[in-house]
């Protein structure tokens, strides 16, 4: 992208605002010297990238280090045979490492909540071995530990108990000298890497030794004992001797980083990149930026989008926000108004916005708002009147307009600021339509703002061109900085001059010397100002009307859909009874007629009998068709049940989501078992109301009913015999519950033996159920592998 428009634009603000929350030197760098990304899909993994990180710093996570080292002179310097490390640099490359596996092990924690910077750092190289190769040689102050080596190690001490030495000699002369009175200062002093005593020159003679110095004065001579030389050589030679072990031991280090040399570099960029992210999710939080919606064509709409600069550099200042919608078929937007309304503010809000989005930033603004990807954007604003060229402000402003027609194509946005003004309106205006027009044939996005009243007339004619208007308070002689789309705007240079403190007789002069037509035009753009936001307030009321109405129609859908299920339930409620009627009648039935094959011959016996068996066949057929009619209107398909959607199992607590349908079959996912049942046995349900579900159990609990629920325990055996696999699935899961609800810890399945299919499709229910403790196939006496031993969670 052109830096000439990134200047002009204020990017170069933002970016290095944005670059001093990096960790590293790389990272800065990286995100100063990125190029705009484009490509869709690139761009958008960027930035949702930024957005967990964003997220994680907004719920006041941290990151597993606090700075990182800049490594790219240190891996340049590996590169040379023969080079080495020091030890600062060392723990530079230490670090580099220690970071990676870090970094990498907290997003590898934090994958489910962060998946996109895990699947970022994943990539990173991890390295155990040199860490603690490097850790083994020098220390956290990035000083040689003496156990560096074993030659190192005996050196340092026999190096220490020379020092030693000395210092007790030296100390014992200096006693000696005091005593004399020879000492002219009171310390021992290196002289040349010497140690020696200052003594007055008039009794430098009094001891044995080499003189290293003298004073400034002359009066103090510095001398170097005779008996601590053998000791001093001795210690130098030591030194030396140290020195050239530590750089063997850091030449050792440095060639076995060297080997690794590209994996390091490797992890290098992917730690620069993600320090870049960094940065940028920093510079969200502090702005409050979100990521929006990206448009396949180039349809921009912003709403309440922020100037970037004006919020960092006006923290104690209001801002006000930019709604601006432009759909694919706009293509030239005119924006004129007041001087000093916002014009040129709105205008490069827009360009910087898309600016910032192509460069991997999130933006100030509704998450709402909507951005096109713009190859390019080529800016046109400002005096660039040069003395040295010979060039006025007109021909600089044609010059930039020349070179931005030579270059801006159909995938670009174009700002031009104060569109031909400068020179004769007229010639001003032709050459401003001209130039719009060109853009206009191109597909060019284009924003333009301007005070000629001949390009606000175009921009109602011409299709694909709109105009756009900048509020102003008339009331208050004062700009209200919102912007009107398809409106144009006043210039209010009379109101100005009011609000200047100009006199009135000379405004009144002013505007006596206008055009009577001028005068009209400008009094209609009042009028039609006035009649904008008198739509625009009547919209705003409309829009609040018809959003509570759909409230209140989602409201009593809702309250009949609770209706509609408490109706099917009593109905559903009734069948059972009536259900329990036919069945004891089918029961008396049978015990009739087992008296009558019991009792003997007797023709009144009979007679008897059969007038009960006929009065019972009554009354159960009467309850049959009565079950009937109930179980026909309780019967209700609901044909709105689509895949996704939330349902209840109609006679059970069991609730999940429906995976498919296929016709009156459906298949639903019920935590961890699925079953396949039919329409009529469902009924639509929320998270809501599933969780009231759950807790209504636990709700009888604490009130104390735990009495009625073990009534209905009849037996700690269930039996499968004879039933489907989702059959028994949805029967064990119902076991399970209230075996638990019951505080019973030990159960028995029937499943028979059989082809084992039902056995097997228990055992893997159980295996996946959170309230099974253990489970097991029966003992000899308990019925082998015909039955399954279950123990439940307490």
């Amino acid at each position: 992208m052109n830096p000439v428009s990134l200047k002009k634009l204020e990017f170069d603000k933002v970016a290095n605002y944005a670059a001093q929350f990096c960790l590293s030197a790389m990272g800065r760098d990286r995100l100063l010297a990125a190029e705009p990304e484009v490509g869709r899909r690139e761009l958008v993994a960027e930035l949702e990238r930024v957005l967990e990180l964003r997220n994680m710093l907004q719920e006041g996570s941290a990151l597993p280090f606090s700075w990182l080292p800049d490594t790219r002179p240190l891996l340049k310097k590996l590169e040379i045979l023969e080079s080495y490390l020091e030890p600062e640099e060392l723990q530079d490359i230490y670090h580099l490492l220690f970071s990676s596996v870090q970094l990498r092990k907290f997003m590898f924690f934090n994958r489910e909540v962060y998946p996109l910077l895990n699947e970022f750092t994943i990539r990173l190289w991890l390295e155990k071995s040199l860490q603690t190769s490097i850790r083994r040689i020098i220390d956290e102050q990035s000083r040689v530990r003496d156990t560096a080596s074993e030659e190192l190690l005996l050196i340092r001490r026999e190096l220490g108990g020379s020092r030693e030495l000395i210092r007790r000699k030296m100390e014992r002369l200096q006693r000696r000298c005091q005593e004399s009175g020879w000492l002219m200062e009171d310390t021992i002093a290196i002289k040349n890497g010497r140690l020696t005593l200052g003594l007055r020159v008039e009794y430098k003679y009094k001891i044995a030794g080499y003189i290293q110095d003298y004073s400034g004065s002359g009066q103090t001579v510095f001398i170097e004992p005779a008996e601590t030389l053998e000791i001093s050589n001795r210690i130098q030679d030591l030194e030396i001797s140290e020195r050239r072990e530590i750089e063997r031991i850091l030449k050792e280090m440095s060639g076995a980083l060297r080997l690794e040399l590209e994996n390091l570099r490797y992890n290098e960029i992917i730690l620069g990149d993600f320090d870049s992210l960094y940065a940028r999710a920093r510079f969200a939080v502090e702005t409050n930026s979100v990521l929006p919606g990206i448009a396949d064509g180039q349809s921009l709409r912003i709403i309440r989008g922020f100037h970037p600069w004006l919020l960092i550099s006006h923290h104690h200042k209001e801002v006000m926000p930019l709604d601006l919608d432009l759909d694919e078929t706009d293509r030239v937007l005119v924006i004129s108004g007041p001087n000093a309304g916002g014009k040129s503010v709105a205008m490069k809000t827009a360009g910087l916005l898309c600016c910032m989005l192509v460069h991997g930033y999130l933006l100030p603004c509704s998450e709402s708002s909507v951005f096109p990807l713009f190859s390019d954007i080529f800016i046109e604003i400002g005096d660039d009147q040069s003395i040295e060229n010979d060039l006025s402000t007109f021909s600089s402003h044609l010059g930039a307009i020349r070179t931005i027609l030579d270059v801006a194509g159909s995938g670009d946005l174009v700002l031009i600021d104060e569109l031909c003004a400068g020179t004769d309106v007229e010639e001003g205006g032709a050459i401003a339509r001209a130039v719009m027009e060109e853009l206009l044939n191109r597909g060019t996005k284009t924003i333009v703002t301007t005070h000629l009243g001949d390009l606000k007339a175009y921009a109602h004619e011409r299709e694909g061109v709109l105009n756009g208007a900048m509020e102003f308070d008339r009331a208050g002689l004062v700009p209200t900085f919102r912007f009107v789309k398809g409106l144009p705007g006043n210039s209010f240079a009379f109101a100005m001059m009011k609000r200047m403190g100009f006199p009135v007789k000379m405004v009144e002069r002013a505007s006596e010397f206008m055009m009577d037509e001028r005068i009209g035009l400008d009094r209609m753009l009042d009028d039609l100002s006035r009649l904008f936001e008198e739509n625009r307030l009547l919209k705003q009321q409309l829009e609040g009307e018809r959003a509570d109405l759909a409230e209140r129609v989602i409201a009593l859908r809702a309250e009949e859909a609770g209706v509609e299920r408490k109706q099917r339930e009593l109905r559903l409620g009734a069948a059972r009874e009536l259900q329990k009627e036919v069945e004891h009648a089918r029961k008396e039935i049978r015990e009739i007629v087992q008296e009558v094959r019991n009792a003997p011959a007797d023709a009144k016996t009979v007679q008897d009998s059969r007038k009960k068996l006929g009065l019972k066949k009554q009354e159960a057929e009467k309850s049959e068709s009565v079950l009937d009619a109930e179980a026909e209107s309780a019967v209700h398909l609901d044909r709105s049940i689509r895949e996704g959607d939330l349902v209840r199992i109609l006679d059970s607590t069991a609730s999940g989501e429906v995976e498919s349908v296929n016709g009156e079959s459906v298949v639903v996912q019920c935590g961890h078992f699925r079953l396949t049942t039919s329409l009529k046995n469902l009924e639509k349900t929320s998270k809501t109301q599933v969780k009231k579900n759950l807790r209504e159990p636990l709700l009888r609990q604490q009130k104390g009913s735990w009495s009625a629920i073990t009534s209905e325990v009849d037996s700690t055996k269930l039996d499968l015999r004879g039933l489907s696999g989702d059959e028994a699935i949805m029967k064990i899961d119902r076991f399970i519950d209230t075996m638990r609800l019951n505080r019973i810890h030990s159960a028995m399945i029937l499943h028979g033996k059989g082809t084992g299919s039902l056995r097997q499709r228990t055992a893997e229910f159980l295996q996946q159920h959170g309230s099974v403790k253990s489970f097991r196939l029966g003992e000899w006496g308990e019925g082998g592998a015909g039955v399954t031993i279950v123990e439940i969670e307490s």
